[in-house]
């Protein structure tokens, strides 16, 4: 399978908590991750398709608008506890690229290609990836 991947920026803060639970049971889940911190989260966003003869499956630049506009535009310098789709949910990096994934796929499938991947990094060296097998 042929595809292409662009890698996205954006500074969020958040904190990890389910909703019911106290502030001590909250720290013994989550840990550190209890308290409101930030990350510089790194978004990588692969689609596939066939070549056009244009000879690309998208136009970077396509890709590029779509992620800015649908994603980038609302995470960065946001606080993600605010948003609706993490009212019910802990702000995991998990649940954030399963959100993600949900709202580019429709936008790439309306373009002709097929969104294969996303991948959040929340640091170096920890991230969540998801596919259409989910």
């Amino acid at each position: 399978m042929l595809t292409i991947t662009r890698e996205f920026r954006f500074d969020a803060a958040h904190r990890l908590f389910l909703n019911g639970l106290t502030d001590r049971e909250n720290r013994d889940i989550f840990g550190q991750c209890s308290k409101l911190h930030g990350h510089t989260y790194r978004l990588r966003v692969t689609v596939s398709g066939r070549v056009h003869p244009n000879g690309m499956i998208l136009d970077f630049t396509d890709l590029k608008q779509i992620v800015d506009e649908k994603i980038i535009a609302r995470y960065d310098h946001a606080f993600l506890n605010e948003w609706d789709e993490y009212r019910d949910q802990p702000t995991t990096v998990e649940n954030m690229c399963l959100h993600i994934f949900k709202v580019l796929f429709p936008c790439f499938e309306a373009l002709g290609a097929v969104l294969t991947r996303v991948q959040i990094c929340e640091t170096p060296d920890a991230w969540a990836t998801v596919t259409p097998d989910v």
